[in-house]
């Protein structure tokens, strides 16, 4: 081989290398987003679960006082 070829053959090698590097840090970057996001997304749904959670009690309590209202309103009657 020549060393034209050579230097051809290392330029390419050496411009792989540096795109690969590049891969591996946006790689990188989008794991961490990713990440970041799943963290974010875990945290929401449990506030959401407590939410949900808190109105069921919620609607629990308005029907039972309904009930009781109306069982007191029929009982007076």
């Amino acid at each position: 081989m020549s060393e034209k070829e050579i230097a051809r053959i290392d330029a390419s090698i050496n411009d792989l290398t540096k795109l690969m590097r590049e891969q591996n840090s946006a790689l990188n970057k989008i794991l961490v987003t990713l990440t970041k996001t799943q963290t974010i997304q875990l945290a929401d749904s449990k506030r959401i679960d407590k939410l949900e959670s808190d109105k069921t009690w919620l609607v629990r309590l308005i029907f039972g006082s309904i009930i009781a209202i109306a069982f007191t309103a029929f009982k007076v009657m």
